[in-house]
């Protein structure tokens, strides 16, 4: 054994051979494994720490901008609603508006219609266009009388102003129509007319009169012309056909 610890002779067979090994070398590397394991434990514990981290302030940053974006949305939203708000505001004053201007002009033609008829009217009176001066029809109305099958008749008599003196006679009014697909004549007294047992109603005036009698059409009667017909001592009958048109406005 000393031989072969002393000396590089070869070893011969039949001896044995010692070898001593380090103990502290096998520690250390054992140490340095474990830090090594350690060390890579830690840092990948760091590294998803840091790797969790940044994702973190990535969302809180895209929350951030989506919170941003919303409340721009929202901003926007709420003006273009506003917007809308004006629009309809203004498209409903001018409906208004036009609804108040048409109106006014409906009731303008009216009233001037109105005058126009009443100038006619007057100045029938004071100098008729065909010269002249004797009794005339100068208009018949049917008005609505609020129920089903009631009617007034108005009847506007006049004179020329030539004619300074009163006249006097009366009027009787006959329907035309139709009853179960035949043609009927119906008198004034038969529809309640107020008239007198001849049918005949009444009038007397200076230079115009008008005269209104509520009627009741009979059941399936269909009137389709007014027939008038006026009488006075001083000159010969008048008679005047109408259609039948219903005035709702009165």
């Amino acid at each position: 054994a000393s031989q072969a610890m002393g000396g590089n002779s070869p070893i011969r067979p039949g001896q044995m051979v010692v070898r001593y090994h380090a103990p502290w070398k096998r520690r250390l590397l054992l140490a340095g494994a474990i830090v090594g394991a350690i060390v890579v434990v830690y840092g990948t514990y760091e590294w998803g720490r840091f790797d969790g981290g940044f994702r973190v302030f990535v969302m809180a940053q895209e929350r951030r901008d989506h919170a941003a974006q919303i409340k721009a949305l929202q901003a926007e939203n709420t003006e273009l609603h506003s917007k809308v708000t004006d629009v309809e505001m203004t498209h409903s004053v001018e409906s208004k508006s036009y609804s108040e201007v048409a109106t006014s002009l409906h009731e303008l033609q009216a009233q001037v219609q109105r005058q126009r008829e009443e100038l006619a009217f007057y100045r029938g009176i004071v100098s008729p266009e065909d010269g002249l001066g004797g009794l005339r029809i100068q208009r018949l109305d049917v008005l609505s009388g609020g129920a089903e099958r009631h009617y007034k008749l108005r009847l506007v008599l006049m004179q020329s102003m030539r004619q300074d003196a009163t006249v006097s006679g009366s009027f009787t009014v006959e329907l035309e129509g139709a009853r179960d697909k035949q043609p009927v004549r119906i008198g004034l007294a038969e529809v309640g007319g107020q008239a007198r047992d001849a049918g005949a109603v009444p009038f007397s005036f200076r230079y115009f009169q008008s005269i209104e009698r509520e009627i009741t059409l009979p059941e399936g009667f269909e009137p389709s012309a007014i027939d008038v017909e006026v009488r006075t001592a001083r000159q010969t009958p008048l008679r005047q056909s109408f259609p039948w048109q219903v005035i709702t406005t009165g």
